[in-house]
């Protein structure tokens, strides 16, 4: 009887101990999450990362996964840079040709063209959901709104290749098809080279009022003389958008200076702007709200 009894107590202090150890854990893990979030905010982004887990998203495979990437409350004006030189160059085809309007005001392209938004709900294109995508879509918007536009789709690969230059080349590359493009269409007026930030979930989307947007941030440089008027046109286009959309514009962030671009090819006009649209969590629909209120500002502009 006394064996049975001194069995049982152990037994019973190694489920206790068990016990410790799961609550010290999870205590372990909310302290750990606090240490980003405030604390009323922990339990939401448990919730919320649960059910992003069950999304169909390419790069949020796991919570530890999503945990390396997690940077809420960065500054708004902050970017982070994409590496292409690290990263599946994908290249997306023009699915309609034919919207290449003739004499066009507005010219799109993208210096980074395998810049990736999140895998969704794609069946509208069938093709891999990048900034070129992006591209084709405002191109169709602003078309409809009767401004002629024009994408670039000339593989920017190619011309990186065809020099010996590496990826590191890009804006001399996407500097190449500007002046190409403005000298077989003389009627060009603006220049937008659409990107994608590197930045997480929290930080590039906002709801309003039930719709989701992929937020947008306006890169300037400071490295050349005259980049006064294009940060003019990218305070114009950002007031705008947020006037539409309350803070769906993330600022304008300026740079210059040594080990940066510094001119981001907006020397080439004054009506050359370069778009970073949302995160690689994105979804293409949330790309596609912010384009549909781009392309209503664009229109203001005249």
């Amino acid at each position: 009887m006394k064996r049975f009894k001194s069995k049982k107590t152990r037994r019973r202090g190694k489920v206790l101990c068990i016990l410790f150890l799961v609550v010290l854990s999870f205590s372990i893990t909310v302290s750990f999450l606090s240490a980003f979030l405030q604390k009323d905010e922990v339990l939401d982004f448990l919730l919320e990362t649960t059910l992003r887990s069950n999304r169909s998203w390419k790069e949020n495979t796991s919570i530890i996964d999503f945990l390396t990437q997690y940077t809420f409350g960065k500054q708004e004006l902050e970017e982070e840079v994409y590496d292409g030189s690290t990263s599946k160059q994908e290249y997306t085809p023009d699915p309609n040709p034919s919207e290449n309007e003739e004499n066009p005001k507005i010219y799109l392209y993208n210096t980074h063209q395998g810049e990736e938004y999140a895998f969704m709900e794609n069946a509208t294109y069938n093709v891999v959901p990048t900034v070129m995508l992006a591209s084709y879509k405002l191109r169709e918007e602003l078309n409809k709104r009767g401004i002629p536009t024009m994408v670039e789709t000339n593989p920017l690969s190619e011309i990186l290749r065809t020099n010996g230059w590496n990826y590191n080349s890009s804006y001399q590359a996407s500097r190449l098809l500007l002046e190409s493009a403005r000298e077989k269409n003389p009627s060009l007026e603006y220049f937008f080279d659409l990107h994608r930030d590197s930045i997480s979930y929290e930080s590039s989307m906002i709801e309003v009022s039930g719709q989701k947007y992929a937020k947008v941030l306006f890169v300037i440089g400071t490295d050349y003389e005259g980049y006064e008027e294009n940060l003019l046109l990218a305070n114009k286009i950002s007031d705008l958008l947020n006037q539409k959309v309350p803070n769906i514009s993330r600022g304008i962030l300026k740079k210059g200076g040594k080990g940066v671009n510094g001119i981001y090819n907006e020397d080439f006009s004054s009506k050359t702007l370069l778009f970073e649209i949302g995160g690689p969590y994105n979804s293409m629909s949330e790309v596609s709200n912010t384009l549909l209120v781009l392309a209503d500002v664009i229109k203001e502009l005249g």
